[in-house]
């Protein structure tokens, strides 16, 4: 399907829609009603941790969600083609989804378990020079944007203003000056990449937060590379604050919650449970290109453990459906291995391109494919009136969209104009709601706080 303008728009990863079992559950999913206990409010809960490790899951790893006895998870055939972007995104901090636990003093045994699932902005770019700290080949001082990565050296300002770590360089070659302005034990011929401040210099530790290259390696709020943990809200060892997106609320309240987990023994570990529940967030795949990734009938299992003192998961699954309208959003990415261009959607990449066969999605039935030739469904019935199909209605051509959407009930929608046919309506809620099975797998580990947005 094509739109005049793309859906897909704004940078880090925004969580859009939840609750504990809301909208969209249609009738496979059944939200359970929310347990006894405290209150769910946001900075006021207990073991506060990040999802640290995120990637989706094997078919085995799928949860049971048709009720077949067999797990549900279509998505795990492009589980390869997407790990390197996934990989990619948590080490740059796009990707930080901080959970906040409520009424559970210990990791033992509950059964009535609730938290909270934010969005974090770890990193900002504050002087808006269109370069973020923290990540490999950054900002090296997000305070004046006159500075950052590419930008002409000013010799004589006594600073590095291209991010190389050096201080009035000429084409990598270290300053000669011996002078010490700050008082800092070391001049620009030493290493010095800032000799107007004494918090910078070449070796010394890195300032979380500060916005500045305190150890002159290149990079503001950061040590090494992609794979250094210094500054890091995954490291364990060195715990870190992550402030909050304004959009992990609604009306202040926390937008994606659970409020019907309990934890039980299973041989020898202590398993949480939670959901069905609504799951949905941003995940940026490039400059102003996002998946809104909604998961209806959302449910978790992870073992609770204990290290160092600090609970934390692990082995963690989060399984559900992404619905057909929410792959109709997902556009402006090219993944010439699933025939998906910039100018179509993820829905037509599945079930008119090359993903559908790759997902081994089901054909529709005979009477279907007889009008519409190369038809297919998701492999979830959310609604149980009989699985949707999505056809392109002329599949001869070089344009392979889903512009016909067939409701379980036989009801055929078409395209008109901008108006796609999976924004149907019936009786006042969304017609198509039948997806594709998917299973995230997860580890968290601790933060020093959640914290208020910047």
């Amino acid at each position: 399907m094509r739109k005049t303008t793309a859906t897909i728009v704004g940078a880090g990863l925004a969580l859009l829609a939840g609750c504990g079992g809301g909208d969209g559950g249609g009738d496979l999913f059944q939200p359970k009603p929310e347990c006894m206990g405290e209150a769910v409010t946001a900075y006021a809960g207990m073991h506060q941790q990040v999802i640290s490790k995120l990637g989706i899951g094997a078919a085995a790893d799928g949860f049971d969600l048709d009720g077949d006895g067999k797990p549900d998870n279509k998505l795990a055939a492009v589980s390869s083609i997407a790990k390197s972007s996934i990989d990619e995104s948590i080490a740059k901090y796009d990707i930080v989804i901080p959970i906040e636990f409520f009424d559970l003093p210990a990791a033992a045994a509950d059964t009535c378990v609730k938290f909270a699932i934010y969005l974090g902005k770890y990193v900002v770019d504050a002087d808006a020079d269109g370069e973020k700290p923290y990540i490999d080949g950054g900002d090296c001082n997000d305070l004046e944007a006159t500075i950052r990565p590419g930008n002409a050296e000013v010799p004589g300002n006594f600073r590095d203003d291209d991010c190389d770590g050096l201080a009035d360089d000429d084409a990598d070659v270290a300053s000669t000056d011996t002078a010490d302005r700050d008082g800092d034990g070391q001049s620009m011929a030493d290493g010095d990449c800032d000799d107007t401040l004494a918090s910078v210099k070449k070796g010394a530790v890195e300032i979380c937060g500060d916005g500045l290259d305190n150890d002159c390696d290149g990079v503001a709020d950061r040590t090494g590379g992609m794979v250094a943990t210094a500054c890091s809200p995954f490291d364990p060892t060195a715990l870190q604050d992550v402030p909050l997106d304004p959009l992990s609320f609604a009306n202040g309240e926390p937008v994606i919650t659970f409020k019907d987990g309990v934890i039980t023994e299973k041989n020898g570990a202590r398993v949480l449970t939670a959901g069905p529940s609504l799951f949905s967030v941003r995940i940026p795949v490039a400059l102003d290109i996002a998946l809104d990734l909604r998961i209806t009938g959302a449910q978790i299992e992870a073992k609770v453990v204990e290290e160092n003192g600090k609970l934390v998961l692990r082995e963690g699954r989060l399984g559900g459906v992404l619905d057909s309208k929410t792959a109709d959003t997902i556009r402006g990415l090219d993944v010439s291995q699933i025939g998906l261009k910039p100018e179509d959607s993820l829905l037509d990449a599945t079930f008119a391109n090359l993903l559908g066969p790759l997902l081994a999605l089901p054909k529709a039935d005979e009477d279907i494919t007889k009008k519409y030739l190369g038809c297919r469904t998701p492999d979830i019935d959310v609604d149980r009136d009989g699985l949707e199909a999505y056809c392109d209605s002329n599949p001869d051509d070089d344009i392979k969209i889903v512009d016909v959407c067939i409701d379980g009930d036989g009801t055929e929608i078409r395209d008109m104009g901008a108006v796609q046919c999976t924004e149907a309506v019936k009786d006042g809620k969304p017609r198509f709601i039948d997806g594709i099975s998917v299973e995230l797998n997860f580890e968290t580990t601790p933060l020093k706080a959640i914290k208020p947005p910047r």
